[in-house]
């Protein structure tokens, strides 16, 4: 199948399983005011406030600030696992730079260092060109498999990424290389940390947990195995905005682009170390080129100005969670916000951000 017809294909999948997911509406739910509040009531309060909870089923928020760190939830546990998405990608930049300071791999490492990938064109990706999305691979593979994936996930919230690693290797085989202009890339990340893992001769899972989760003592935070996403006893389940089911996202191949699972707590907990330096390879935090007009990038994490102040932030989104985890590194303050929707929270997370540790400035 030649690559015009493919995303002729796929662009007809997704108008169909569309369409199809639309007469599916399992109807409201929704949380409001009513909603059992566990954890700070008044940042539950303060998060509503800037959000519409239409479409959303539960959220779980933490806030940082030299003031002292407040968490909460909203038709939720408190130590409910939320999947936060691309913002495991954060998570890999930071896995990235402690690599280098650990003399593991080096800016010019390419992934034919690590893989066996013949003459593959992807072999000469480097990892630098992989934390700044300027390695020109593409978004994700186009496939037959991927289509059908895509399709059953639009029609009836199957998880799309089923892949293993070994997976996500033979797919590097055969994927295009264009050029090294930004161009945001989940295979690129999953490539990035399937390859630290395979330097350090471990598994992905393994390195978030000795390297970061331990060492910070991040209780809830991990990456279920495949299949297991919904196992876990802290794990919340995740819909689409209209409120269909969804399977968790839990491909160990494309676990370091999106895998990772957090409470309010753990995020906190990594805020509070990225914000005093002491978390491992908090250097990737530090922009070192341009992302877009507005943006710069460093390993991953990405710099934008807001309203006068300099943010680092990363955002994610998967069949069933919305989050966004952001710092502002000079005033000391740090906000995380997921939700049991895919409508992104973006804008809340911002203003709160922007009000977090506000007495603290008088």
């Amino acid at each position: 199948m030649n690559r015009r017809r493919t995303v002729a294909v796929m662009a007809t999948f997704a108008v169909v399983g569309a369409l199809v997911g639309a007469l599916l509406r399992p109807g409201a739910g929704s949380i409001d005011e009513s909603t059992p509040v566990h954890g700070d009531a008044e940042l539950a309060t303060q998060t509503l406030e800037h959000l519409s909870t239409e479409g959303m089923y539960a959220l779980s928020i933490a806030e940082v600030s030299p003031e002292g760190t407040r968490t909460a939830t909203i038709g939720a546990p408190l130590d409910g696992a939320f999947e936060i998405g691309s913002v495991s990608k954060a998570i890999t930049g930071l896995l990235y730079a402690e690599a280098l300071e650990r003399g593991e791999v080096h800016p010019e490492t390419t992934l034919g260092q690590v893989f066996q990938l013949a003459d593959a064109a992807a072999g000469e990706v480097t990892l630098e060109g992989l934390s700044q999305h300027r390695s020109g691979l593409p978004r994700l593979p186009i496939s037959l498999t991927m289509m059908v994936d895509s399709y059953r996930w639009l029609l009836l919230g199957h998880n799309p990424y089923r892949e293993e690693p070994a997976d996500v290797v033979e797919d590097l085989r055969s994927v295009s290389v264009g050029g090294d202009d930004p161009s945001y890339s989940n295979v690129g990340y999953a490539a990035l940390g399937l390859a630290l893992a395979a330097v350090a001769e471990t598994s992905y899972s393994e390195l978030v947990r000795s390297r970061l989760a331990e060492p910070l003592g991040l209780e809830t935070f991990y990456l279920p195995d495949h299949g297991d996403g919904a196992a876990h006893p802290q794990a919340v389940d995740g819909r689409s905005a209209s409120g269909r089911a969804q399977q968790p996202w839990d491909s160990a191949g494309y676990a370091p682009a999106g895998g990772i699972r957090a409470d309010a707590d753990s995020m906190a907990g990594l805020a509070q170390a990225l914000l005093s330096d002491e978390a491992p390879g908090a250097s990737a935090l530090d922009p070192v080129s341009d992302f877009d007009e507005s943006t710069q990038i460093g390993a991953g994490w990405l710099t934008q100005e807001h309203q006068g102040r300099e943010i680092t932030w990363h955002n994610g989104q998967t069949g069933g969670f919305s989050t966004w985890f952001g710092l502002d590194r000079e005033r000391g303050t740090a906000v995380f916000i997921s939700a049991a929707s895919d409508h992104p929270v973006d804008d809340a997370g911002r203003t709160l951000l922007l009000e977090a540790g506000r007495s603290s400035d008088d």
